[in-house]
């Protein structure tokens, strides 16, 4: 059985949602990507005026140039991870699903998150930190992973 109640993975999955999935330091500025906050990106710039701006993400797609090469993972580890937070939310109030589906969306949600921030490096003065992403696969790991291993045995 998976380590913890189904009430501590919900609250676990449901505070990744305030941990920035991608952060982007770029010269002096910092960038964030979030999961939960999906239509805007924070972004730092102490240069400017207006040191902190929330940007609509549609203006990234939009622009052409601001979003990374792959832009379909942004909106998928966004989709997977809500798909695991409704799975843990659906296991904590009516103890119904499968906690390797849950552990499974989240691993998902983590890698495609990792790889959003591996297609930003490619730019110069770039540097990609994927915080929420690591600390989703973990949790898969350290939450989910029993589930996986009872399965097999």
């Amino acid at each position: 059985m998976s380590p913890g109640t189904p009430r501590r993975r919900f609250l676990a999955l449901l505070l990744l949602a305030f941990v920035p999935w991608t952060v982007l330091v770029i010269d002096r500025g910092v960038t964030v990507l979030n999961g939960l906050f999906p239509l805007f990106v924070l972004d730092y710039n102490p240069g400017l005026a207006q040191a902190v701006r929330a940007i609509p993400t549609w203006r990234f797609f939009l622009s052409g140039g601001g979003i990374p090469r792959n832009p379909e993972l942004w909106p998928a580890s966004i989709l997977l991870y809500l798909l695991a937070l409704a799975s843990a939310g659906v296991r904590a109030a009516f103890d119904r699903g499968d906690p390797r589906f849950t552990g499974g969306t989240l691993l998902l949600a983590g890698l495609a998150g990792i790889g959003v921030a591996f297609s930003f490096s490619h730019r110069l003065r770039y540097t990609p930190l994927p915080v929420g992403s690591l600390l989703a696969c973990a949790l898969a790991w350290w939450y989910y992973w029993p589930a996986f291993q009872a399965e097999r045995e």
